[in-house]
């Protein structure tokens, strides 16, 4: 029987490691079973030749067969799994979890309800995979991933840990802890993890962009550059980097640098209404205030509750000496959740 490497989902591997199959079991001298067989190593490697319709045509055959041949039905729903075929996949999953259910099975089952946004059945077969298992790394790793999206931050930073114990050079659990530690006030836990996960994985464009946000936050604008730059490299279509470069650049005092990055930012994602709003800014600073009213026109054009954008255009307004059209945003601000507009709204008619 041919032996395979474990199964990850996403990295198209098989997994022939399952603890149900044995040598003895598969090779018989039944007819019907040696067919069985023969189309199940057929469909092995097809897979690995990247033909997924002819794998799962030959795993069909497999199953007909040899109705019990539950290896077969577990790689039979990796293979619909990759086809992103998610309800099909767990139906075979759930033929071998009745059947002879191993802890890998739980973890496929559960990426395929985690792709169908099925949270707590993915949950709970993560959980199993784990109880089966505590050596799979993916399933902790993604059952702290559920945990990060119900903003337990805690039960997340603890899964994250244990598959790192396991597997010491999992770059995203890295990231992800320190995005998790980043939300609970844990900054320099954060930038180690980031920096850890850019070792673990040189071409990491969103730790290299986080690490970068971090930077910044501490107002080490020139470090946050270096980052964002790194992962622009990366990825040249990474509209987030440029506009998060632009920001650094702004706090730098270099607005054509900064207008530039936001340009780049609304090239590649137009409906980004936080870039336009951003290169008003810079608009703004260079005394361009047409250009500013227009950037913020098309920021609340694409997000009519963008508080900060109607305060940006009201201090325009207000340059451009437009005092009604200034009091008017100012207010539509304070609606927006803008507490500092009610001073301006004040201090201009008090004036």
């Amino acid at each position: 029987m041919k032996q395979i490497i474990s199964y990850i989902l996403g990295l198209c591997v098989l997994c022939m490691s399952v603890p149900f199959i044995s040598h003895a079991q598969v090779i018989t001298i039944s007819e019907e079973q040696m067919a069985a067989e023969q189309a199940y190593n057929a469909g092995i490697a097809a897979f690995e030749q990247g033909n997924l319709q002819e794998a799962l045509s030959r795993f069909n055959e497999a199953i007909l067969a040899k109705a019990d041949f539950y290896a077969a039905y577990y790689n039979r729903g990796v293979v619909k799994n990759d086809m992103k075929r998610y309800r099909e996949a767990i139906a075979d999953f759930d033929i071998v979890i009745a059947n002879a259910p191993t802890a890998i099975t739980y973890y496929s089952r559960g990426r395929a309800n985690y792709e169908l946004e099925n949270i707590e059945a993915a949950l709970s077969d993560f959980s199993k995979a784990i109880d089966e298992n505590a050596e799979l790394d993916q399933a902790c790793y993604y059952r702290g991933s559920i945990y990060f999206e119900q903003k337990d931050y805690a039960k997340a930073i603890a899964d994250y840990n244990a598959a790192i114990k396991i597997n010491p050079n999992l770059a995203n659990a890295y990231n992800d802890r320190g995005s998790a530690n980043k939300l609970l006030g844990h900054d320099e836990a954060a930038i180690q993890d980031y920096q850890t996960a850019i070792r673990e994985n040189p071409d990491f464009a969103l730790s290299y962009n986080k690490l970068g946000t971090m930077y910044r936050n501490q107002s080490k604008y020139e470090a946050a550059i270096e980052q964002y730059t790194k992962a622009i490299a990366i990825d040249k279509d990474y509209y987030l980097a440029y506009n998060n470069r632009g920001l650094a650049k702004y706090e730098l005092g270099d607005y054509a640098g900064a207008m530039a990055d936001y340009s780049k930012t609304i090239e590649l994602n137009p409906q980004y209404a936080y870039a336009y709003n951003n290169r008003g800014n810079a608009c703004f600073k260079i005394k361009q205030y047409e250009k500013a009213i227009k950037d913020y026109d098309r920021a609340i054009q694409l997000n009519p509750e963008y508080g900060y954008a109607y305060l940006n255009r009201g201090n325009t307004n207000e340059m451009l000496q437009k005092e009604k059209e200034a009091i008017d945003d100012w207010t539509k601000a304070l609606q927006y959740g803008c507490s500092s507009a009610d001073a301006y709204i004040k201090q201009i008619r008090n004036f």
